[in-house]
Formats: structure tokens, sequence, C-alpha cells
């Protein structure tokens, strides 16, 4: 998922970089044509541009669909199926390894941010529906 939205982001760069490389190459002033070759891809953005190009995308009006986008955003299902958010499970099964809790307290941070009614344990809530959202929709893939 991230890879398809560094591509989406990119998208209208490899355009024009595509439309460079299709154009003849012109000649420069010493008689050797110039290089019309791409340039490597810049280095990586830091990790709070990453969540902020995902906040844009995310869907603004409901607290639960903000954490779902923003949840997708910057995780797989598979990855999520094996998280829970404390770590501890409830209902005696193999614990699962832990969300980040400094991940889990910036999305908080920032949906209570957009939507200051909602209280941080909704917003806990509804990401603890989406890891078990997660988990069903990988063992129905994993069935078929």
């Amino acid at each position: 998922m991230r890879r398809m939205i560094r591509i989406m982001t990119n998208l209208p760069d490899m355009m024009a970089q595509m439309r460079d490389l299709m154009t003849p190459s012109t000649r420069s002033t010493d008689g050797g044509s110039t290089n019309n070759m791409v340039q490597p891809e810049a280095p990586q953005k830091t990790i709070t541009t990453g969540i902020d190009a995902i906040m844009k995308r995310c869907n603004h009006q409901e607290p639960a669909k903000m954490v779902n986008d923003i949840l997708t955003g910057m995780y797989s299902n598979q990855y999520l199926a094996g998280r829970t958010l404390t770590g501890v499970s409830g209902s005696g099964k193999e614990a699962k390894e832990p969300m980040d809790p400094e991940v889990v307290n910036g999305i908080i941070e920032r949906v209570t941010a957009s939507f200051p009614k909602t209280a941080p344990s909704l917003v806990r809530g509804m990401m603890r529906q989406k890891l078990a959202n997660a988990v069903k929709t990988v063992r129905r893939k994993t069935e078929q």
C-alpha cells in the first residue's frame, strides 16, 4: 500500500521524465549529445512527511473512517492482523505483537485534533476494530 501511495504521488514527475526521454536528444555546444537519463529517485522523505501525505488523503468526515485510512495507509493488512494495541490478549488466546505505542498515541492525537468531541478511548476502540477486521480479511484471503 505504501508503495502504491509513493507511486501515485510521484506519477506527475515520472510522466514528465517519460516525456523527456521520448523527445529527441539535443546536441550540446561541444558536439556531444546531452544526457537524458532519468535521475535516481530522491532519498525517502521523512516519516512525518509520509504521515502528512496520508493525512491529506484521509476521510475527514468521520473519525472511524479517518482511523481506517491512516492505518491502511501506514500498514498492510498482514501487518495489522498480527498486532494488537497493547500486545495483551483478553480472551486467553496467544498474545500478538503490540503496535508501537508512539504510533498509537500519534494516531489518537491526530484524530482527536480533527474531531475534538471524540474521546481517546473511542479512537482506541476504532483502532481495535480495524485490527480485528484485518484479521478477518487475511483469514478470508488465505482460505481461498
